[in-house]
């Protein structure tokens, strides 16, 4: 008995789901078919009739997530009221970011995994990474090429500044790795 087509559609949509909850969450190499599969309630065997492959349900989930990304960031900025660059800045370097990793940013949870991926993968990230660079640079009141520059460093910043304050175990610290981050990018940048 065949699925209908809204029926594999739905199925579809939970796999990509599950998979960019794992991806966050575990990395690209943890992110298996079974587990995918499992966490999207469906069976191993059904995997096939949606992606051939592993690294091609690996990226789209990765398009997805970055999108999901982008669009939960411009909520929070909206939200604000404040200038679209230091919302950003602020929703970026937050507890609530850094305690969210299944949430958070994808390019943060996935930048190790990624230097070690294949091709697909890798341009995916890049894209998103240049498309990031043009967004905050189209912020920056200056020349193109220095906005880009600044907006360049104003990620790799983030990132870092987010990957520090969940690795540490000291609360104190990881809030002052996000206080300082902020406070420098948003008065620098």
């Amino acid at each position: 008995m065949g699925h209908s087509r809204a029926q594999k559609q739905a199925n579809h949509d939970r796999i990509l789901a599950a998979a960019v909850d794992l991806l966050r969450c575990r990395g690209l190499e943890h992110t298996g078919i079974a587990e995918v599969m499992r966490a999207a309630g469906l069976t191993h065997g059904g995997f096939y009739s949606h992606f051939e492959r592993r690294e091609a349900m690996l990226e789209q989930a990765l398009a997805d997530a970055f999108a999901a990304d982008e669009d939960r960031l411009m909520k929070a900025v909206r939200k604000s009221g404040k200038q679209q660059r230091v919302a950003m800045i602020e929703a970026y370097l937050s507890p609530r970011h850094r305690d969210d990793p299944a949430h958070g940013c994808t390019a943060a949870a996935l930048a190790g995994d990624v230097a070690r991926s294949d091709e697909g993968v890798r341009r995916i990230f890049t894209a998103q990474l240049e498309r990031y660079r043009d967004q905050i640079a189209g912020l920056i009141p200056t020349e193109p090429e220095a906005a880009k520059s600044h907006a360049l460093f104003g990620i790799a910043a983030m990132i870092g500044a987010l990957l520090l304050s969940r690795a540490v175990d000291d609360e104190a610290l990881s809030d002052d790795i996000l206080d300082s981050a902020r406070h420098h990018l948003t008065e620098r940048m």
